[in-house]
């Protein structure tokens, strides 16, 4: 019986540095793996933001080049006025 006890403890142990030994080559490949997925999901994040950036940009850009906006540039910050109005400038005691 002691024999037996012994003989499955030294499979054990030779199983078990069996499987060290085999996996010792694959772990450092699972570790770049994790790495790159994490990689891939923080340039996800950031990829979605960019966009939503771009979109937010594209919005303001139009909204920008619209007419009633560069009217309001031309009279307000240029001073600009339409044929036939005449210009009005308040002067401050």
């Amino acid at each position: 019986m002691k024999k037996n006890n012994k003989k499955s403890r030294l499979k054990i142990i030779l199983t078990g540095v069996l499987v060290v030994f085999l996996l010792l080559p694959v772990a450092p490949r699972v570790k770049m793996l994790w790495d790159l997925n994490q990689r891939i999901e923080r340039l996800e994040n950031q990829k979605a933001e960019l966009e939503t950036n771009r979109q937010e940009l594209e919005r303001e850009l139009k909204q920008a080049n619209s007419p009633a906006t560069l009217e309001k540039i031309a009279r307000e910050q240029l001073g600009m006025v339409k044929k036939g109005e005449i210009r009005v400038v308040e002067v401050l005691p």
